[in-house]
């Protein structure tokens, strides 16, 4: 009696395992599936960017630059199209903050940006020097030019406000690192924090030679791509498969020689 009772259970018992199986077989794929879709981006992702030699530029109807060809390289390991687009650098970011695009680059690390982005892994090489007139008067140590020099810098810039964070003198704030290059020309200005590529960029366009300057190193600040929060809300997984491959694409100073 109890052997028939035993075998009734156990035929009552098969059907329903094999049915919750299936079910978590099933519940299994809809969040597999979930996953694989926010990691994909089904859509162009737009990226602001400002004119800034010779990391990004316009040439003509192409974009070319260090950084212009090191996000493309990161991309193109993704398959992820994507399209970038020339802005003043403040509404740049503005717009990014707003979500009417996805990211802006190249950019540094600061706790302003960081409130409304997050920044990728960085792998664009970039060294912030002081540049004081070669007849300063001032000594071309780094207590000396924060004691001592009066600076200017550009706006909406990384450099900026990592001058005034850390309490130098900045009297001026231009639009263009040129006009910052004839300020420093004319003593208006005693001094510039400025990444090393884009100063020698400005003041070959501007036709000063580079020993008319004294240059003093400062920080080693690499550039990434921040993404809004915004963007990465919808596409969570977005960022970590784009820090994969930083590495593969990463832009040397060497490279620049």
């Amino acid at each position: 009696m109890n052997q028939l009772i035993n075998e009734y259970f156990d035929a009552k018992q098969k059907p329903l395992t094999a049915h919750l199986s299936i079910m978590l077989s099933g519940l299994l794929f809809l969040l597999t599936s979930q996953v694989a879709i926010a990691a994909e981006v089904d859509r162009v992702i737009t990226i602001a960017t400002q004119e800034w030699a010779p990391y990004q530029m316009e040439v003509g109807l192409q974009n070319d630059g260090y950084a212009i060809e090191a996000l493309a390289c990161v991309m193109d390991k993704l398959q992820q199209p994507y399209k970038v687009v020339f802005l003043p650098w403040g509404r740049a970011q503005l717009e990014v903050k707003q979500g009417k695009y996805d990211g802006f680059f190249s950019a540094s690390q600061n706790s302003a940006r960081d409130r409304y982005a997050v920044l990728s892994n960085t792998f664009i090489a970039q060294q912030w020097n002081f540049y004081l007139l070669k007849h300063t008067s001032i000594p071309l140590n780094k207590d000396a030019i924060k004691s001592n020099a009066q600076f200017g810098g550009r706006k909406h810039s990384n450099t900026t406000f990592w001058l005034q964070k850390n309490n130098y003198n900045v009297i001026h704030q231009a639009s263009s690192l040129d006009e910052l290059i004839h300020l420093l020309e004319k003593n208006r200005i005693g001094a510039i924090l400025e990444s090393d590529l884009f100063f020698e960029a400005a003041a070959k366009r501007v036709n000063i030679p580079l020993s008319d300057f004294s240059v003093v190193p400062n920080l080693d600040r690499s550039l990434g791509v921040y993404f809004g929060k915004i963007f990465l809300k919808q596409y969570p997984a977005f960022l970590d498969k784009f820090n994969q491959h930083t590495e593969s694409c990463r832009f040397t100073s060497e490279q620049a020689n």
